[in-house]
């Protein structure tokens, strides 16, 4: 039995591994614990949003597509604050923005009854054979082309790691097709393809291993009681009390 196998780990994917980098505190608590920190508003609102640019895309009218997604938006957030407001007043804009740079690829391509296609490579190390999947966007096979949409309130000017090991991990998926990740804040877009596929593979590969070891040398009340926890990282955002509750700190 390999380490993901004895925690019953059945897949990695790229937001897993680049939890395990960033904060393997939390990635302790939500994989072999099952609780999980609160979703935010500006994450909220990145879903409603790619939610009515999807539908816009597939022939739905625009006006329509938002108002659905305003209103998925209320039925979380049904008492406005400030911050929810703020990114909620985004979503209009964005998704505005966000058709407007895609609709001359013409419609994208899902599987039959999903709005979404799997994709799946498989890391292997020594001892252990474990798949890393995903969820592409938007896929174009006539363009040869996956877009990923990245709704934000600031356009970066090159794409982060952990956006870097999405990217490339749809790319070794995809072969030959280009796989680019569409920034839009609504005022502003950027269609960005940074990090070479090899060389950020490789550097996953390392996190995945030392993962593996770390589980395979671990049972989960052990990785719990030694795991460092980072109080002032963001992943704690708002659910400072889960933390407290979860590690006693």
């Amino acid at each position: 039995m390999n380490g993901f196998e004895k925690h019953g780990i059945d897949h990695l994917s790229a937001s897993s591994i680049n939890l395990w980098a960033n904060a393997p505190d939390v990635w302790v608590m939500q994989y072999l614990f099952g609780k999980r920190t609160g979703m935010g508003p500006a994450a909220w609102r990145g879903i409603c949003s790619e939610d009515a640019v999807v539908d816009t895309l597939l022939g739905e009218d625009q006006e329509a597509a938002i108002a659905k997604a305003l209103a998925k938006f209320d039925k979380r957030y049904l008492i406005g604050t400030e911050k929810t407001t703020k990114e909620r007043d985004m979503i209009t804009p964005i998704v505005g923005m966000a058709v407007e740079e895609l609709k001359h690829y013409g419609k994208p391509v899902f599987p039959e009854g999903s709005k979404q296609e799997k994709i799946s490579i498989t890391a292997k190390g020594e001892n252990y054979s474990i798949p890393v999947i995903g969820f592409l966007d938007m896929v174009y096979p006539d363009h040869g082309l996956v877009i990923d949409l990245k709704t934000t309130s600031k356009i970066p000017s090159s794409m982060s790691a952990d956006h870097r090991l999405q990217r490339c991990i749809y790319a070794a998926s995809k072969g030959n097709m280009a796989v680019k990740f569409l920034y839009v804040s609504g005022k502003k877009s950027a269609l960005l393809e940074d990090g070479d596929v090899r060389e950020t593979l490789a550097e996953a590969k390392h996190a995945i291993n030392r993962l593996h070891n770390f589980l395979l040398a671990l049972d989960k009340d052990t990785a719990r009681a030694i795991v460092p926890v980072n109080k002032s990282s963001f992943y704690w955002s708002g659910s400072e009390s889960l933390r407290k509750e979860f590690y006693g700190i």
